[in-house]
């Protein structure tokens, strides 16, 4: 149950944009796997419709995860891409 309330359900899209165009980002759920376990993300946004399996990750409890209001499908479109995200992590 702590996982859960760790999740802000948030509407963090403007912070999200303002790491996008810092070049902070890192896109997809492998890249940001990888990278948690390096200890290189500090927080991970995550679409309506990422994969509820995310959040029960071991190596996910230790960084600040924000839901988003808006769909893998959406997401994409915002960060300027043709597919759709799912996750995205924002490096240290």
């Amino acid at each position: 149950m702590e996982i859960i309330e760790k999740i802000k359900k948030d509407h963090g899209i403007k912070d999200l944009k303002k790491e996008f165009n810092e070049e902070k980002l890192v896109l997809g759920i492998r890249e940001t796997l990888k990278l948690t376990k390096k200890n290189k993300i500090e927080r991970i946004y995550l679409s309506t419709t990422a994969p509820k399996y995310i959040v029960n990750r071991e190596e996910f409890k230790k960084v600040e995860i924000n839901r988003l209001d808006i769909d893998a499908v959406g997401l994409g479109k915002l960060l300027g891409k043709n597919f759709p995200v799912s996750v995205a992590g924002v490096l240290k």
